[in-house]
């Protein structure tokens, strides 16, 4: 007995059908026992009744095409559910990936670590000297607030009113704070921006975007009234809290050196060095130390003479290069 033909049963006319195809005999268009006319048309609603006979196969044929084609729709459902999910987790996986290296979090084959600085190795906490944080981590951390280790502290300079020593004694600054940091300057020339205590920390139409760079301004106490008294400099960052893990982060800052006391300081025969230290004490201002009572330290509140950074002072500079690569 020959195999079933794969078409509808109302189908005639197989063309690949064999000499064994069974195939159903069914009316055609027109049944020939039934009288055709125009007047039995009319009496039998031909017309309607053939158009309904049409919609009835239509939906056989759907039918049996849906039929068909189900097993290869499987297949390409299963394929297209298996490549959309492996996408997806892909996806998921890189984005937490991102987010992690953000947080200073990295992740390797033989674990997860947190990103530090690769500031200088720390001095054990006996060592000789003090030193201060101007701001640790919230919920009482002695953890301190730094840079970002891991990339670098952009720097621009007003030197509008600058004495004419000012490019190298900033230079020879930023290269000694960055070697007992590990932290990385880059000057990015010169600026028009005046110091200011409501400093934004974007500044986009001035800087382009990200966080503005660490401003150097040589100034007057008449253009900038902390300077006036006896103080030859200021310096400090503003810090922002990370949205994700709350942590607190330096991203700018600012130095505003009082040029007519720094003219008087290069006259004396030690002026070179002494000039250079009070930029030094600024900088570790902007790195994140504070004053302290220790008059062996560069960092303590009055200038002794002291021109290089004290036992305390290197200490909490090594600490503050070794913060959390985040942000």
């Amino acid at each position: 007995m020959g195999e079933r033909s794969r078409y509808p049963p109302w189908v005639g006319g197989n063309p690949l059908a064999s000499a064994e195809t069974v195939t159903e005999t069914r009316p055609s268009w027109h049944d020939a026992r039934v009288p055709r006319g125009n007047l039995w048309d009319g009496v039998t609603f031909g017309r309607a009744r053939r158009r309904r006979r049409l919609h009835r196969q239509l939906r056989d044929l759907d039918r049996w095409y849906r039929d068909l084609e189900a097993p290869r729709r499987a297949r390409g459902e299963a394929w297209r559910r298996f490549f959309v999910t492996s996408a997806t987790s892909v996806v998921a996986v890189v984005a937490s990936l991102v987010v992690l290296h953000q947080q200073g979090i990295v992740v390797r084959f033989d674990g997860v670590g947190r990103l530090v600085g690769r500031g200088p190795s720390v001095s054990p906490e006996g060592a000789r000297g003090s030193y201060r944080f101007l701001a640790t981590q919230p919920s009482g951390s002695r953890v301190p607030v730094s840079y970002n280790p891991c990339k670098p502290i952009h720097v621009v300079v007003n030197d509008d009113l600058a004495p004419a020593s000012a490019d190298a004694l900033l230079d020879s600054a930023l290269d000694r704070v960055a070697e007992v940091t590990g932290l990385t300057f880059v000057r990015d020339g010169r600026t028009d921006e005046l110091p200011s205590s409501d400093r934004p920390a974007e500044d986009p139409g001035r800087y382009g975007r990200g966080w503005s760079p660490v401003l150097v301004a040589w100034t007057t106490p008449e253009i900038d009234h902390g300077l006036e008294g006896d103080v030859v400099g200021l310096g400090g960052s503003t810090r922002v809290s990370d949205t994700i893990s709350g942590r607190l982060r330096y991203v700018t800052g600012t130095i505003a050196l009082d040029t007519p006391a720094m003219r008087r300081v290069l006259q004396r025969s030690d002026g070179v060095l002494a000039a250079r230290a009070i930029v030094m004490h600024e900088l570790g201002h902007v790195v994140g130390l504070g004053h302290v009572d220790d008059p062996g330290e560069l960092m303590y509140d009055d200038n002794v003479g002291r021109t290089d950074f004290g036992p305390g002072d290197l200490r909490g500079l090594a600490i503050l290069g070794r913060g959390a690569c985040a942000g």
